[in-house]
């Protein structure tokens, strides 16, 4: 493991996603799964702000994502 949790996640993922078979729909309901998880973990009256921050995230990341200069590269980051 190394000091940084996305890059961490990404490599846990990779297996998931080579090949042409990769099911990308399912591998996105697994780290769905983990973030409800997660969010689970959190008090019940923050539950509801912690997701609309996990909304608000995804949002942002996606749009900034796209907007790089090579939006297929997952791995890039604001790290």
């Amino acid at each position: 493991m190394s000091d940084c949790l996305h890059c961490d996640i990404h490599d846990m993922l990779e297996a998931h996603l080579q090949g042409d078979e990769a099911d990308l729909a399912e591998v996105a309901a697994k780290v769905t799964e983990v973030l409800v998880d997660l969010i689970l973990m959190a008090p019940p009256d923050d539950r509801g702000l912690l997701m609309a921050d996990v909304l608000a995230n995804l949002g942002g990341i996606l749009l900034e994502k796209s907007q790089q200069a090579d939006p297929a590269n997952p791995r890039s980051s604001r790290h």
